[in-house]
């Protein structure tokens, strides 16, 4: 379809379904991926529509349909299983608008709301994630952080700053120790055989791109891995002249505790290696003297290469190693282009 066809296709819409008509369409190309096998839950979710709960104007927000969908698959589950699920409990420790309770209330179960603004839409306020306990225990834990900064919270949406504010972390490493502090305390306050739901997005700050799903860690079994879709973002209004990839995705993660005692967990740890101080299996004599090429400005007399190359671990093993690296230049051709005499050029250098 081309870009007259869809402008055509988009006037006839806007004219029969007036301003709605943006949203079934959403509705309507999400269908294939949000309904497969008879099942309403798949690992995309989608609502262009968000739905009765909560408050639309509180920035971040999140559809008491995806809430819904989430306690409604856990409540199949269990009824599948022949678990018993009249004290079920749902339990929100950042509860904002109480969007989880307009969920709960349509399923007819418990809902308990905990939030760090000490004046609550519902529920228990001035709760510190970091500080308070968790008193009671549930079923269902439905975590919904802040994205680090992106949104501040205390001091904006509600009352004054506070210190223990997640979306108020002095950098990213401070968000994500504080997050992993709080997904360990809420793993912890679940039933056995109770599910702990964290629905998180990438962020993008200062250029740099942080992918909060990714780097956060995991606790108990991991269940399953949802995509939602996210509409009606602050930033569809805005232009943009650096090229970026918009992030349009948020992600559910899904927890799932299975023992009373036994808690499998995995956390990310970052490292770096210098390729000059390593030899692994994957790093081939082509790959070495490619890199350090491109390390001395992607041209360099043999001599150079010698010398560069002459401590590193694979030359240490070779006592051949310049006829080695003679011969990788010449298997390579292509490659590694001859500027003059024992002097090559990658043949993505600039000339």
């Amino acid at each position: 379809m081309n870009e007259l066809q869809i402008q055509k296709a988009a006037a006839l819409l806007q004219q029969e379904f007036g301003p709605e008509w943006k949203s079934i369409v959403e509705t309507l190309g999400t269908e294939g991926l949000r309904k497969r096998v008879g099942k309403e839950l798949t690992s995309f979710l989608a609502f262009p529509d968000r739905g009765q709960g909560g408050d639309n104007h509180w920035r971040g927000n999140c559809s008491p349909e995806v809430v819904s969908a989430i306690l409604k698959y856990i409540l199949d589950t269990k009824h599948y299983y022949g678990k018993d699920t009249s004290t079920f409990t749902l339990l929100d420790p950042m509860s904002g608008s109480g969007t989880s309770k307009a969920a709960a209330d349509r399923f007819q179960v418990r809902s308990l709301l905990y939030d760090l603004n000490p004046k609550p839409v519902a529920g228990r306020g001035n709760w510190n994630a970091l500080k308070n306990e968790v008193d009671d225990s549930a079923d269902l834990i439905f975590f919904h952080p802040p994205y680090h900064d992106i949104i501040k919270y205390s001091g904006n949406m509600w009352g004054k700053p506070h210190p223990d504010d997640l979306s108020r972390c002095e950098n990213y490493e401070d968000f994500l120790e504080k997050l992993n502090y709080c997904i360990r305390k809420l793993f912890f306050a679940l039933k056995k055989d109770g599910r702990l739901a964290i629905l998180v997005g990438d962020i993008r700050t200062n250029g740099k791109f942080y992918s909060i799903q990714h780097d956060m860690m995991r606790m108990g079994s991991f269940e399953s891995f949802l995509v939602k879709g996210q509409f009606n973002c602050v930033s569809n209004n805005r232009t943009y002249r650096k090229p970026f990839i918009p992030i349009v995705t948020e992600y559910i993660l899904i927890y799932h505790k299975q023992d009373a005692l036994m808690v499998p967990f995995s956390w990310k740890s970052d490292n770096c290696f210098s390729v000059n101080h390593v030899d692994i299996e994957s790093l081939t004599w082509h790959h070495l003297i490619r890199m350090t090429l491109e390390g001395l400005g992607g041209t360099a007399n043999l001599a150079d290469l010698y010398e560069c190359l002459k401590s590193h671990p694979k030359a240490q093993k070779n006592m051949h190693h310049q006829e080695r690296i003679r011969a990788t230049i010449y298997e390579h051709p292509e490659e590694y282009i001859p500027v003059s005499r024992g002097c090559y050029r990658l043949n993505y250098a600039v000339a």
